[in-house]
């Protein structure tokens, strides 16, 4: 059965992690043959939604009761058979435009925010949830029904995995070991400057025979912030720099990942990080989770990277951690094996399953 789904987007950001996702599931969408109208704000977003072959609706979040008219009286949200909203002004938006409409609703949960779900998901049909920390957290704090939940996690594509892995010594040929960052440089993502600055750290007293870079990807309104922490906190390490690169294409993320000894990481990009072969450490808005292996890559697992929260979880040390991984037999094992690991659980065509399944497309 072929569906016309309407799809609510909002994040504070011009691009971030709920974008990327949400494109991907376009891509997936249209490939099974179904219609997808975006609606949404922001010039980045726009242009790589349309880039997918779906439509686009603009409208001004900050006020979006009236764009909520506005859609409404759009033939293309008319003609839609099914809402998939993420985020809360968007759930909002979704919700307004169900009941106008009489179309059924789907919710994503992309992070940990309650939403007053219980005031309102019996309107919904279904929610999928980015995590199984946040399939617990909405069955506990939003008070959904159980069956109602879906797990459709984060995910990478195919080329990610399929890039080769590199062992230690390539990594580090031309003298330079690099660990990385990429994401909004937002409130919610200062927790990772200190386990930044104590990797690079670490690295950099482990290995004095190297120059330690650390790449900053992504921009947003905390950027100052994070220069000034990075800057001050390499003082004193006389083989480390840092550099920012702002932005960069979705698809080079994963390139940047498989050039680095490190990559310092939650949510999506934390599955891309493994996906590319580097070695992750885990760290997001509401818990630190530490070098993603063991029992650490399983807490990072149910709780997003660390993004989530966790619950009576303690992460391994981290410096322990980084002397043992980085020799460089056990780096090249422990990357190869994270990376089998989340082939089965986190590539783009198991998580498009899932979804098609959730949705009932």
């Amino acid at each position: 059965m072929t569906r016309n789904i309407l799809m609510p987007v909002r994040t504070v950001a011009e691009w971030g992690g709920v974008h990327e996702w949400t494109v991907d599931a376009a891509q997936s969408l249209l490939s099974a043959g179904h219609t997808v109208t975006f609606v949404g704000q922001g010039v980045v977003f726009e242009e790589r939604a349309r880039a997918t072959g779906a439509d686009f609706i603009t409208v001004d979040w900050g006020d979006w009761k009236s764009s909520a008219e506005q859609v409404a009286g759009d033939p293309r949200a008319r003609a839609a058979d099914l809402i998939f909203a993420h985020a809360p002004h968007a759930r909002m938006l979704g919700l307004e435009l169900s009941r106008r409409l009489g179309t059924e609703l789907y919710v994503m949960i992309h992070g940990a925010y309650h939403d007053y779900m219980y005031t309102w998901s019996h309107h919904a049909t279904g929610f999928l949830a980015a995590s199984p920390s946040l399939v617990h957290f909405t069955h506990r704090f939003g008070r959904v029904e159980p069956w109602k939940v879906s797990l459709v996690p984060n995910a990478a594509p195919r080329a990610a995995f399929d890039l080769p892995l590199r062992t230690l010594d390539e990594r580090t040929s031309d003298g330079v070991g690099r660990v990385v960052t990429a994401a909004r440089l937002a409130r919610d993502k200062l927790s990772q400057i200190e386990p930044t600055l104590q990797t690079i750290a670490t690295c950099a007293q482990l290995r004095p025979d190297l120059r330690w870079q650390l790449d900053v990807y992504g921009d947003g309104p905390e950027r100052d912030s994070f220069e000034r922490a990075y800057r001050t906190g390499l003082r004193a390490l006389p083989n480390a720099r840092v550099e920012f690169h702002g932005w960069i294409e979705p698809h080079e993320v994963p390139l940047k990942m498989n050039d680095s000894v490190v990559g310092i990481a939650a949510g999506m990009t934390g599955v891309r990080t493994i996906a590319s072969g580097a070695l992750c450490v885990g760290v997001g808005a509401r818990s630190f989770v530490g070098v993603q292996q063991g029992q650490n890559l399983r807490a990072g697992l149910w709780s997003n990277f660390g993004d989530h929260g966790t619950m009576r979880f303690t992460a391994t040390d981290l410096q322990d951690d980084l002397r043992a991984y980085l020799d460089t037999a056990r780096y090249d094992d422990a990357v190869r094996d994270a990376r089998e690991i989340l082939r089965r659980t986190n590539s783009q065509e198991v998580v498009d399953g899932a979804m098609l399944s959730a949705l009932q497309c």
